[in-house]
């Protein structure tokens, strides 16, 4: 039991703030499966449906499953830089990654030079910077 809560709450703790409008499992099968039911247990056993079975990401892809695909979603993007900051931050400072691309797009600017933002990398994450605040900063490294 104690292996099945683990897994759980790593499941729910990888997909952050994409399932944050679908409720704590996210969309997917399991959450479809254990619909119009609430409680802790429901929704552990649909997170870990979604996270174990693969359906969540292939129902993120492609829109089914009570997902929203990759382009029709709205997301916010400070919403984004609040849920992936440790990511996003260790992206920059490498000067590339899956999340600083996801970004990027996210942004309009995928094809962006990413050593901009390597360089740039003490002035966009200050000490104690709020999610907007990275955000901003990431704007200002752009237009430099």
């Amino acid at each position: 039991m104690k292996k099945i809560l683990f897994a759980a709450a790593f499941s729910l703790s990888l997909t952050g703030s994409a399932m944050a409008a679908h409720g704590p499992a996210g969309c997917g099968l399991g959450s479809m499966l254990f619909q119009g039911k609430s409680g802790l247990v429901f929704n552990v056993l649909a997170a870990t449906f979604n996270g174990s079975s693969g359906n969540q990401t292939f129902g993120m892809s492609t829109g089914t499953l009570g997902c929203e695909d990759a382009q029709s979603a709205k997301v916010s993007v400070v919403s984004f830089v609040e849920g992936n900051k440790i990511a996003l931050s260790n992206d920059i400072s490498r000067g590339q990654g899956e999340t600083l691309d996801a970004y990027l797009e996210l942004i309009g600017q995928k094809n962006v030079d990413k050593s901009v933002l390597q360089k740039s990398y003490p002035t966009i994450f200050t000490k104690e910077a709020s999610a907007e605040q990275i955000h901003t900063n990431i704007l200002v490294a752009l237009n430099k």
